[in-house]
Parts: structure tokens; C-alpha cells; sequence
């Protein structure tokens, strides 16, 4: 069995017009672990861990509305131990998710 650790998020560019999003990271079989309301090139704390085996699923959503373009993306996470980072990049926005596996 292994842990995952989701430790920090970057939006490097927003999607939403107005300068904010309202990001929320999902893991499988878990649901919503971390939402908030962001700015462009800033870092956000998410402090999340979970035990997983073999492989787990993490997507990024924006909830400005509910349209097919609020995914931003979805990433597997395997059990292989090390600090490592995922990119979402979909409609004009960017993301980084900096994570670790135990």
C-alpha cells in the first residue's frame, strides 16, 4: 500500500475572465478534497494525504458554471515512491499539482 500526498497547488493562468477561479481537486473513490477561489501565478496549500494501491485517479475542475469545459484534466497516480508534479492545462487556464507517494 502506498500514501499520496497532494501538497501544493500553482495556477499559473487562470480560466475565467475575471481574473479568479474556483478550482476544486477531485481523487477517485474520494470526492472533493480541496476547493478555493484563485488568482492567477499564486500557490495554494492543499494538505491532502490518502492510502492507494496501484494507481489512483486525480482531476482538476473549475466551477464557473456547469459546462463540459469546467475539466481541466484528470492524471493516474502511480505507487512509485518520489516528489513529482502534474500539469492541467485545458481552456485558457494552467495548473501544477506538486504531490509525493510513499
Amino acid at each position: 500500500m502506498a500514501k499520496l500526498y497532494l501538497e501544493k497547488l500553482k495556477c499559473v493562468t487562470t480560466e475565467g475572465w475575471s481574473g479568479f477561479d474556483e478550482p476544486r481537486l477531485v481523487v477517485q473513490d474520494r470526492g472533493t478534497v480541496w476547493n478555493g477561489t484563485v488568482l492567477g501565478d499564486r500557490m495554494y496549500t492543499v494538505k491532502y494525504d490518502c492510502d492507494f494501491t496501484g494507481r489512483i485517479a486525480v482531476s482538476l475542475w473549475e466551477d464557473d458554471g456547469p459546462d463540459e469545459d469546467d475539466k481541466l484534466g484528470k492524471h493516474w497516480i502511480t505507487d512509485t515512491p518520489g516528489e513529482r508534479s502534474l500539469r492541467f492545462k485545458a481552456n485558457g487556464a494552467e495548473y501544477r499539482l506538486l504531490y509525493a507517494v510513499e
